[in-house]
């Protein structure tokens, strides 16, 4: 069976809407963590090693959910998918403020990490098919920049004198808003992908991705998307840290993770647009480019101003890659195997995010300065970039 094109209605604008709503709490919960760190770790008492395996929890969840998202989605709908990942990640975040320890905090966060990793591979597939055929790309980029203005509200959030004495707020707020998110979705959200027999797939779904003409485009897509999550993720929960060995407070660190996110917000709609008007070789040329010499730049910066500037630049190129990517991801997949080919996508990326904490987790627990761990992202930076280049040129568009 054939799903109609969506109508591009106010309807459809309320549904892209309530998508862009669900990407700003996914990226607040992605976020919190890294921005509570510098609380919550000595709360806890976790060491630096402990730290890194407290961040990596939440992707190694991200992973299993997006990788068991697609072929549920492909069978059920879209929307039912959607509003299971938005009530856990909702229910294990608030559970999050009561971790009193380690072990407890490594089961809450891989279970919230289910939940945010099953709710993207449906953000992408329904507000690509929720867009106009001249405004995927863009429409996309506008639903994905959620992530970072989600991270940049939790960054705001950690400024103020409340969360500034109890970090356990974050949590509470980045639970209790999902759970009420998922009852307007419930309400409002049209199911984008029709139900069918035909839908039922196995043999189809494999070579949707492991096909002799398709091989090339996966292989891109997974490579690409791993290697920029590692970075984007590294980022988000050991960047306030890093910030804090070189002599930042942790109010102006919140400052500049909001200005990272704010900056990433950006670069999603600049990539979407870019993208849109000259396809995707060009700008993504450009954007890793520009990345590895912004990192290059920040790894020597100590001062409060040239740090706020560049991590903001920083994000800005980070999530305008990534977010090309999530962009483009929808468009290689035929609407019968979007699900899973858009998952499968997101779960590499997920998997990339597990190795960035424990990358710099390592690479400090070993003696590596803050400039040293911010280094050693820029090969992997262009991994990514050569990645996302063979897309352009190999990759097979449904």
């Amino acid at each position: 069976m054939t799903m109609p094109a969506a109508p591009k209605s106010s309807g459809s604008w309320i549904a892209i809407g309530l998508c862009l709503l669900a990407a700003m709490l996914e990226g607040f919960d992605i976020a919190s963590m890294g921005v509570a760190a510098p609380k919550l770790v000595p709360d806890l008492g976790l060491s630096p090693a402990e730290a890194g395996t407290a961040f990596i929890a939440s992707p190694c969840g991200l992973f299993v959910g997006a990788l068991l998202a697609g072929p549920f989605a492909d069978r059920v709908g879209r929307k039912p998918v959607l509003l299971v990942s938005v009530v856990i990640f909702g229910l294990f975040s608030l559970a999050t403020a009561w971790a009193q320890n380690l072990d407890v905090l490594l089961v809450i966060r891989f279970l919230c990490g289910v939940g945010l990793g099953g709710a993207m591979p449906m953000l992408l597939a329904m507000s690509s098919e929720l867009a106009g055929e001249k405004r995927k790309a863009l429409t996309v980029g506008l639903v994905t920049a959620g992530l970072p203005l989600g991270g940049a509200l939790v960054g705001l959030l950690a400024r103020s004198d409340a969360a500034q004495a109890d970090w356990r707020l974050i949590f509470l707020v980045g639970g209790a808003a999902p759970i009420l998110l998922a009852v307007l979705l419930w309400l409002f959200l049209p199911e984008t992908k029709a139900k069918s027999a035909e839908d039922v797939l196995s043999g189809d779904s494999l070579h949707a991705l492991f096909g002799r003409e398709r091989l090339a485009t996966t292989i891109s897509l997974w490579l690409s998307f791993a290697a920029i999550a590692l970075v984007l993720h590294l980022f988000l929960n050991w960047l306030p840290i890093l910030l804090g060995q070189r002599g930042i407070a942790p109010r102006d660190t919140a400052g500049i993770m909001t200005l990272f996110n704010i900056g990433g917000a950006l670069g999603g709609l600049f990539a979407g647009w870019a993208i849109d008007r000259m396809g995707a070789r060009r700008p993504f040329l450009g954007i890793f480019l520009l990345l590895m010499l912004v990192l290059i730049v920040l790894s020597g910066l100590t001062g409060a101003t040239s740090l706020s500037l560049f991590a903001f630049a920083a994000g800005f190129l980070i999530m305008a890659g990534q977010f090309g990517l999530y962009a483009l991801a929808p468009q290689h997949y035929g609407e019968k195997v979007r699900g899973v080919g858009v998952g499968a996508a997101v779960s590499a990326g997920r998997l990339g995010s597990v190795f960035g904490p424990l990358v710099a987790g390592a690479l400090l627990t070993g003696g590596a300065t803050s400039g040293d761990v911010v280094m050693s992202t820029v090969p992997i930076v262009a991994v990514a970039g050569l990645a996302a280049l063979a897309l352009t040129k190999w990759g097979r568009k449904a």
